[in-house]
């Protein structure tokens, strides 16, 4: 069961709370993978405002979900680096080199297949 909450006025969109033991969602709006949201509200620049609600195609909420899940990831895949470079000392840049050439000529031979098979 949901329970619909007041729209938000300086985004005009709809929020929805899921109370406990709810499962129904509306159409396009969170995966049925989350069982619960919480409503939080930040202040953002008028301009980054408008560049949000472009990108996000009325689904803001889930948008700003994705950008924090990705930063907060790429916050401990730091973290992990540091971890291994304080046991495992400092990275060798040979290697780093060559597995980037490695890498670049992989993803290079990926984007021009994905190119040929359109």
């Amino acid at each position: 069961m949901s329970r619909r909450t007041p729209a938000c006025e300086h985004c005009n969109i709809n929020a929805f709370r899921i109370l406990a033991g709810g499962s129904r969602w509306r159409e396009g709006s969170y995966p049925s993978r989350i069982t619960s949201v919480a409503k939080l509200s930040v202040s953002l620049p008028d301009d980054l405002v408008q560049d949000l609600r472009e990108a996000a195609h009325d689904n803001v909420s889930a948008f700003v979900a994705a950008a924090v899940r990705h930063e907060l990831d790429r916050r401990r895949l730091f973290a992990f680096v540091d971890e291994l470079a304080d046991e495992l000392g400092p990275v060798d840049e040979a290697e780093v080199a060559k597995y980037s050439e490695l890498f670049a000529a992989t993803a290079a031979v990926t984007a021009e297949r994905k190119t040929a098979s359109r």
